[in-house]
């Protein structure tokens, strides 16, 4: 083994370390400041229940009742689902408020679909009128993605998009919906999505893993300096 080897290898090993140190504590952070967003969302779940008419732009993690009529006419399919690696579709409903022409979308839930597209439009259907308690999430605006296609006469969507929502709707919808958490009236019924969870993510597993490399890195480092100093020491 020649002295520049193992000295570029110190070198390689010392710099690999010190990115994996790096980015260990940048997991750190993303936890620290996922942790504060997760404790200020859980306080706005514990606050009284909101009317749509009330939801803001800060109204988001908050619990929301809204009662109305749904347009099932004009229902959102979302496709390419799955729950339990079941294939299925997400199904969004706009829900006039009465007195007003305005809607709030609801993300009533999941069924099942063989080919994550099609679906059955009137066999999950709550009733005409209806009451919904869930928690108020964006809209999201993501137009690029929204990608609404037709096959055999059914209109699914990729992802939600505020503004192709609003332009494919007849009246004004809220910028934030409502992922229901109110038992179903139908059977059978949908599975009911889960609202964002409030845990830390897999930045806790990220940041040890970014650790143990790095403490890998140096100490391979540390190992070699110290057999070849053990071999200069020895020497001829």
């Amino acid at each position: 083994m020649t002295t520049r080897y193992p000295t570029t290898f110190i070198l390689f090993s010392l710099i690999a370390g010190a990115v994996c140190l790096r980015l260990g504590f940048w997991q750190v952070d993303r936890l620290t400041t996922r942790r504060a967003a997760s404790a200020a969302a859980l306080a706005r779940r514990s606050l009284p229940a909101l009317d749509p008419r009330q939801m803001g732009d800060t109204a988001q993690d908050r619990d929301v009742v809204a009662s109305g009529r749904y347009d099932y006419d004009r229902e959102i399919v979302l496709r390419g689902r799955a729950r339990n690696g079941v294939p299925g579709v997400e199904v969004v409903t706009p829900l006039v408020l009465p007195g007003a022409d305005t809607a709030v979308l609801v993300l009533r839930g999941y069924v099942p679909s063989a080919d994550a597209i099609s679906y059955d439009l009137a066999l999950h259907r709550e009733g005409d009128s209806a009451t919904v308690r869930g928690v108020a999430w964006p809209v999201p605006i993501d137009s690029a993605r929204a990608v609404p296609s037709e096959r055999n006469g059914q209109v699914t969507w990729h992802r939600l998009d505020l503004g192709t929502v609003r332009d494919s709707l007849p009246y004004a919808v809220f910028p934030l919906f409502i992922i229901a958490d109110s038992p179903a009236t139908v059977s059978p019924q949908p599975t009911r999505s889960a609202a964002p969870a409030l845990d830390d993510g897999p930045h806790l597993n990220y940041a040890i893993q970014w650790f143990a490399f790095a403490t890998i890195a140096f100490g391979g480092a540390a190992a070699l300096w110290w057999n070849r100093r053990r071999e200069a020491a020895s020497g001829p």
